[in-house]
């Protein structure tokens, strides 16, 4: 826990009673190493009584469960224990706890001033099969060992359940944060988040505001923020930004689910919040900004590289005016294959390979072989899974969005691992009655893929057997579920209003007809869509 965290609207009662927790935490002795630091109704120590120091922020976003390095073209990339070994080695940054260890272990006495503070963006677990297969847990696991102290809220965070987020989040170690997201269903209060928290370094307290996407509803399966609302970006940061700096932090940053792109006009118009970092995330493109001498960093996602941002501090200057110079920079976590720059984090290593051997044992069956992979945005990727949808539900057409595909099919063996890896989301598939103008409509939806329609003459579509396409005429329709409800603002639900819900998990046919064609080195399931 944070030293003082705001609690996010919550009731009154449930006020009152945060309020009574407080106190009783306040006797309760801090433990700077751990992101989850005692709270305490304590008022900030006078400036006067505190030095100048420097405290280093270390930034990442998007994570996605990316726990294991990747090896390209003779380069490691990323991997928990191999971020966590360079934030230790060039950082001084101080790990947490070791996977499986009590939860009231102390730090080590080397830890107990640290200078480093670890924030995330956000989106943390749903991604490779190590991590989605298990609902999180690994990645949470990693992210408290490497004492990571709070996390924006992403859009993805429910997407394994209400209830496994609030599971990872107690494994994680970390503090929440959404200035926008509102509990409008009295039964969820357990969902409410604090809007900013205050952390202690170097006997400074630094201040970290949290923000959502507006979209979060529209970007994750709606159905599991019902009773949850996001307000918009620029009016909850004008209300929580003013109420963070009533806690009296030395610096103020921003942690923030949203692209740059969005949050650059926003601090444009806001020099008066006087915030000394922003970290943005969300659209899993790196950008390095500055917005009136504030900087705005996205480090990019799969945990591949994190923002570094040293600030200089002297807490005998008056409130907001504390903070004397701000250094941003973006590392890159890549080493040459078999030359690692310090050797990955023991701890985080063996739990990995655990994760590892018991994925392997559920999922490591081979079903198929790629002589030359697929890329994630690849025509080839596209058919191979809606092409399955098709052929074994027997529908006419198949509709997926290319952001269903988090990841390339690499060359070699296809296990049912790699199709949990590609498809991270646990999305059911449901079969819709479209008229053909319909189809037409989705057809020019930016993030839509479809199977079994190709362009023909004079402006017409033709369907697989090779019927034309009729626009008054019904067709079968396979999709998900995600996007039936209106995610990535397709229209489904309103074009059939009664579809058939088939129960079938979106992996299951793309797994059964993978196995099916028996592809192998001779015969490659990626040369049947080229």
């Amino acid at each position: 826990m944070p030293v003082s965290a705001e609690p996010a609207r919550r009731p009154r009662a449930a006020r009152a009673i945060a309020a009574l927790s407080l106190g009783a935490l306040a006797l309760l002795p801090l433990s700077a190493c751990d992101p989850r630091e005692a709270a305490t109704a304590a008022k900030a120590p006078a400036p006067a009584e505190r030095a100048p120091a420097a405290v280093t922020l270390l930034y990442t976003t998007d994570e996605h469960g990316w726990l294991l390095p990747t090896a390209e073209e003779g380069r490691v990339l990323g991997g928990a224990a191999e971020v966590l070994a360079v934030w230790r080695s060039r950082e001084g940054h101080c790990a947490g706890p070791a996977p499986g260890a009590p939860p009231d272990l102390p730090p080590a006495p080397a830890c107990e001033d640290p200078s480093t503070l670890a924030l995330s963006g956000g989106d943390n677990w749903t991604g490779p099969a190590i991590s989605s297969y298990f609902m999180g847990a690994p990645m949470a696991d990693a992210m408290a060992r490497m004492g990571y102290a709070a996390s924006a809220f992403g859009n993805h965070e429910f997407d394994f359940g209400r209830d496994a987020f609030l599971q990872n989040r107690t494994r994680s170690r970390a503090t929440y944060l959404a200035a926008n997201l509102r509990v409008t269903d009295p039964a969820l209060s357990a969902f409410a988040l604090p809007s900013f928290a205050v952390f202690e370094r170097r006997g400074l307290r630094i201040g970290v505001v949290g923000l959502s996407t507006s979209r979060t509803r529209e970007a994750a399966t709606a159905s599991r923020f019902e009773g949850i609302d996001f307000e918009g970006e620029e009016a909850a940061l004008s209300r929580a930004i003013p109420e963070a700096w009533r806690a009296a932090p030395d610096a103020l940053v921003l942690v923030a689910h949203q692209c740059q792109d969005v949050l650059e006009p926003i601090l444009a118009r806001h020099p008066e919040w006087r915030l000394s970092f922003v970290g943005a995330g969300h659209c899993h493109k790196r950008a390095e900004l500055r917005v009136g001498g504030v900087p705005l960093v996205n480090p990019g996602w799969r945990l591949r590289s994190y923002a570094r941002v040293s600030l200089d501090i002297d807490p005998r200057h008056p409130l907001q005016q504390r903070v004397l110079s701000v250094a941003a920079e973006v590392v890159d976590v890549a080493h040459p294959e078999g030359a690692p720059a310090a050797p990955p984090d023991e701890a985080l290593a063996r739990a990995a390979a655990g994760w590892q051997r018991e994925l392997d044992a559920a999922l490591g069956e081979q079903i198929g072989y790629s002589s030359d992979g697929m890329e994630r945005d690849s025509a080839e990727i596209q058919r191979w899974i809606a092409g399955s949808w098709r052929e074994q539900l027997g529908v006419d057409v198949a509709i997926l969005n290319k952001d269903g595909i988090r990841q390339a099919v690499p060359r070699g063996p296809i296990t049912k691992a790699t199709v949990f890896s590609v498809l991270p989301f646990d999305n059911k598939l449901v079969i819709c009655s479209l008229r053909g103008s319909d189809i037409l409509e989705t057809l020019r939806h930016r993030d839509a893929v479809l199977v079994g329609l190709s362009p023909s003459t004079g402006g017409r579509y033709v369907l697989h057997d090779g019927r034309l396409l009729d626009e008054n005429r019904r067709y079968t329709v396979a999709t998900i579920d995600f996007l039936y409800y209106g995610g990535d603002g397709f229209r489904f639900q309103a074009q059939d209003p009664s579809p058939q819900w088939t129960g079938l998990d979106w992996r299951a046919p793309v797994i059964a007809w993978t196995k099916a064609l028996g592809t192998s080195a001779s015969a490659p399931l990626d040369a049947r869509f080229r």
